[in-house]
């Protein structure tokens, strides 16, 4: 596989005793007990001085484990060892077709803000499933179909080229993140199918470990009043710091206000914009 292009750019002087450059220097290590360098189109490199692609990626995961750099090499490692089973990086990128059973039911657009940048969405559209059976039937199927949805968001935000640096856990904002919107219209509530739960936890799980300090805000949308509850349960399932990002909508037409009505939100979702799919299209484009 070939590397990542690099950007030009050098991340903030570190101390020598920086976390960073200690995680950095335990690289060789995870690299070789993992056998896979690649990880989010960005490939890991141990030269000095670093890449400032790799230490991005050492970055989010020395965030989300507060500076502990045997536990982000340790999960770094296991994250590796993961893409490589999982069959993810691999040198053909074409997307896998899932055909008819997922149309509809997902997509990745993005976001405009008032002060010019852009926040990249994911959509889970779940009012859309008429056979619970073909999407979540089979619960491997449903897995690679919603980690190739994250990895599609994730190849907009340009980890291997991006020159803005992440700040030091407690000092600042990750810019990096991705929103996630679940519309529930059309769902009942009333009783959770088992296929559905399972392909849920099994998500949580996978999203936990292996995609840490990559979620700025998820929504939940058209939940109905009564059962927003449902909603704080699941909280207990994920960190206290990813539990602080959810946020339940019970009327769609309020997403836009919540998200500060930034461009590209549908109309029938208080925005302004066309449907989904014609949003994930411009997405599509502007990246080629």
């Amino acid at each position: 596989m070939s590397s990542s292009p690099q950007p030009t750019t050098t991340w903030p002087d570190l101390p020598s005793a920086h976390p960073l450059l200690q995680f950095h220097s335990r690289l060789p290590k995870v690299i070789e007990e993992s056998g896979h360098p690649h990880i989010w189109g960005v490939t890991l490199t141990t030269s000095t001085p670093p890449a400032f692609s790799t230490l991005l990626i050492l970055q989010k995961y020395l965030r989300s484990v507060s500076n502990d750099v045997d536990k982000a090499a340790e999960n770094l490692t296991k994250t590796l060892k993961w893409r490589k089973e999982f069959g993810l990086d691999q040198e053909d990128n074409t997307i896998e077709e899932f055909g008819p059973d997922f149309e509809g039911l997902g997509y990745v657009t993005k976001l405009g803000k008032n002060d010019g940048k852009e926040d990249i969405v994911t959509w889970n559209v779940y009012g859309a499933v008429k056979d619970l059976k073909k999407p979540f039937g089979d619960l491997q199927r449903f897995l690679r179909w919603r980690i190739g949805l994250m990895e599609r968001a994730i190849s907009h935000l340009h980890l291997s080229t991006t020159t803005r640096s992440i700040p030091d856990y407690g000092k600042g904002d990750d810019p990096h993140r991705i929103d996630q919107i679940h519309l529930y219209g059309g769902v009942s509530f009333l009783r959770m199918d088992p296929l559905v739960k399972a392909a849920s936890k099994a998500t949580i799980e996978i999203m936990q470990a292996h995609y840490p300090e990559l979620l700025l805000r998820k929504f939940f949308v058209q939940v109905p009043l009564i059962m927003s509850w449902m909603f704080t349960a699941i909280s207990l399932f994920v960190s206290a710091e990813t539990a602080k990002k959810f946020q339940v909508i019970s009327y769609k037409e309020n997403l836009a206000k919540e998200l500060g009505n930034a461009e590209g939100i549908p109309k029938d979702l208080g925005g302004n914009g066309p449907d989904l799919a014609t949003l994930e299209k411009r997405l599509e484009s502007d990246k080629a």
